[in-house]
């Protein structure tokens, strides 16, 4: 049951993002992305980076967009294309359980238009377990640049709240929903200054296979980075269903002590009203990682998790921690694996093993 649980969640798409890169000064994520809030399609500039600063080996032309095939001059003012593929090895052990399995988890095109302010962004194609491609539109906006500083954009993604890790399956993530494959109908406004970050949204949930019921929500996050090299916010999620209300208030912290450490931080307090037994739930999730870059494009990491859904509910904890890797061999490629000890106190009071390798390609 808990690798079924797991495979669930881990089947959804992910839209990276990568907040530690504000250990190299980058304070704001349109500097690399079209998205404003990070992830998703890179930026010429944020493809030059990717050689720069992320990648062990590589050259500028080879990070190009389909290694620089569609580097047309007029094209490139408008037009920018990519695309991803995602798989994760997964193993599971314990005094009665060995398991692995490859498990797909994302196959796509991304890809932006932009004229004069205006910028559409579209990513197209959904992997299913069966590792089939399926023609569908999964993340889309329309974008509009009203000042320097201010963007407007209407679509379906994921509203801005706390951290934005490559990590969907982390608590702060999934237990919360905001894991991929939870894409909604947004309104969304940001203003980014040099030290201010604040970001307003409002959104309705689409029903899907890993979202059962309609939620609406407001939010918003506000951001200040110090020196250029450490981020704190704080964000606000109030959203309304037919069957609760919940709201979420967190705290999170990017911070790059050097060049070559980071700690990325997160904590979530959650209060649930249950409309039918009108009954207060309230619980807390948590998130760290600690990175060490040994080497350029070579990094060290260890990661931390607890929740505890439901406060009058012992069974409702949820420990995990362990170290990891990411690496980063050339333009295009990234690995990333992670051993962790785990305990989900519904299942038992033993910690078990866990480990993944996550396989990432993009063009």
């Amino acid at each position: 049951m808990k690798l079924i649980l797991f495979i669930a969640i881990s089947l959804a798409t992910k839209a990276y993002a990568f907040p530690e890169m504000i250990r190299h000064h980058y304070v704001n994520c349109t500097a690399c992305h079209f998205s404003p809030s990070g992830g998703g399609l890179l930026t010429p500039y944020g493809r030059t980076i990717s050689s720069e600063v992320l990648s062990t080996w590589g050259t500028e032309k080879e990070a190009r967009s389909f290694y620089g095939a569609l580097d047309n001059e007029k094209l490139n003012q408008w037009l920018q294309v990519g695309g991803d593929v995602r798989a994760l090895q997964f193993h599971h052990e314990s005094a009665t359980v060995k398991e692995g399995r490859t498990i797909p988890m994302q196959a796509g095109i991304e890809l932006a238009v932009t004229l004069g302010k205006w910028t559409l962004d579209l990513f197209y194609g959904k992997l299913n377990s069966d590792w089939k491609v399926e023609p569908i539109a999964t993340r889309y906006y329309i974008m509009y640049q009203i000042l320097d500083e201010l963007t407007v954009r209407a679509g379906r993604f994921i509203p801005v709240f706390g951290l934005n890790i490559p990590q969907h399956t982390m608590v702060t993530r999934a237990n919360l929903g905001f894991n991929q494959g939870t894409e909604r109908d947004a309104l969304e406004g940001m203003w980014s200054g040099e030290r201010w970050n604040f970001v307003s949204t409002v959104s309705k949930s689409v029903k899907s296979a890993s979202v059962s019921e309609v939620e609406t929500a407001v939010a918003t996050q506000l951001n200040y980075t110090i020196a250029d090299s450490y981020r704190v916010g704080a964000s606000y999620w109030l959203g309304t269903s037919d069957t609760q209300n919940r709201q979420i208030l967190g705290l999170h912290a990017v911070l790059g002590f050097t060049e070559k450490f980071y700690i990325l931080a997160e904590a979530d307090y959650q209060n649930r009203h249950q409309a039918p037994t009108q009954r207060n739930q309230y619980g807390l999730y948590q998130f760290s990682k600690y990175g060490y870059e040994f080497y350029k494009g070579i990094h060290a990491q260890f990661v931390q998790e607890y929740s505890q859904s439901d406060f009058s509910n012992d069974k409702s904890k949820f420990e995990s921690y362990g170290p990891g890797f990411l690496f980063y061999p050339r333009p295009h490629f990234e690995f990333e694996g992670l051993y962790t000890k785990k305990k989900i106190s519904i299942v038992g009071d033993d910690f078990e093993d866990y480990a993944y390798l996550m396989m990432h390609y993009y063009f």
